[in-house]
C-alpha cells in the first residue's frame, strides 16, 4: 500500500521527492497520474515479486518516460515482495540494506 500511496501523493501534493517501495496497484490503474507527478521518484521493486509483474513494473517506467518525469528505477533481483520488512518471511537483508542506502542517498539529493 505504501508504494501506491507515495505515487498518489506525488501526483496531488507538492513534494521534493517520493520513494515507492513495491508500488502494487500503480499499474495499470494509476498510470494516468504519471503526468501529474511533481517530484523526482525512486521506485524500488523486488525482482522475485509475483504480485507486481515485470510487465507492471515496465508499464510504470514507460509511463514516466513518456511524460519525461525524473525517476530512478531499482529492481533487487533476489528480493520478493515485502523484502524490506524484517518481520516477514520475505525479508532479504542484503537487498534491504542496499535499498535503504539508495533511499537515503536519493532523499539527500
Amino acid at each position: 500500500m505504501g508504494g501506491r500511496v507515495s505515487f498518489i501523493a506525488n501526483s496531488v501534493v507538492r513534494l521534493r521527492a517520493a520513494v515507492s517501495f513495491y508500488g502494487g496497484g500503480i499499474a495499470p490503474g494509476l498510470l494516468g497520474r504519471a503526468a501529474r507527478l511533481q517530484a523526482p521518484s525512486l521506485f524500488i521493486w523486488g525482482g522475485l515479486d509475483k504480485n507486481i509483474t515485470p510487465e507492471h513494473r515496465r508499464a510504470v517506467t514507460e509511463a514516466l518516460s513518456a511524460e519525461k518525469k525524473i525517476y530512478v528505477n531499482a529492481e533487487f533481483s533476489r528480493a520478493d515482495h515485502g523484502f524490506f520488512c524484517d518481520e516477514r518471511a520475505a525479508y532479504e537483508p542484503h537487498s534491504a540494506r542496499q535499498a535503504w542506502a539508495l533511499t537515503l542517498e536519493f532523499l539527500k539529493s
